[in-house]
């Protein structure tokens, strides 16, 4: 590729193979971003869903009255007590995987940040790395 297209009548800039390379980069941390996004989103819901599910077995239902728990394909019956330990392990780990997700999509925005910087730096309006908005 000789150069990019200016529609501002300025003279065209090269792209050299590094920055195809910075391009590319900010393409795949961009897709990973959204990935990562959509991974945070589900683990909220999760999240939710289980509070929801302990706040439910604490008012419906009689303190001595086994609980279905649903463990892999399979329902067991637990005590409330053991259900809601159950509960509270899950939901602390998906509060770690979603400490996890963040400080990731945290990592990925600085490193779009500097990858953007550098190609607009370079390109100008030349180049449009902004997400577009459906």
């Amino acid at each position: 590729m000789a150069g990019l297209d200016n529609i501002s009548g300025e003279e065209d800039v090269h792209l050299t193979y590094e920055d195809q390379q910075k391009i590319n980069q900010f393409a795949r941390c961009n897709t990973r971003l959204e990935e990562v996004k959509e991974e945070l989103k589900t683990k909220e819901t999760d999240l939710h869903n289980l509070g929801d599910a302990e706040d439910e077995m604490m008012i419906a239902l009689d303190a001595d009255e086994k609980v279905p728990y649903l463990l892999g394909e399979v329902f067991l019956l637990k005590t409330q007590e053991s259900a809601a330990e159950s509960i509270g392990k899950e939901k602390e780990s998906i509060n770690e995987e979603i400490a996890q997700l963040k400080s990731k999509a945290t990592d990925l925005e600085a490193s779009m940040s500097q990858l953007k910087a550098d190609l607009y730096a370079k390109f100008g309006n030349n180049i449009n790395l902004e997400a577009d908005d459906d």
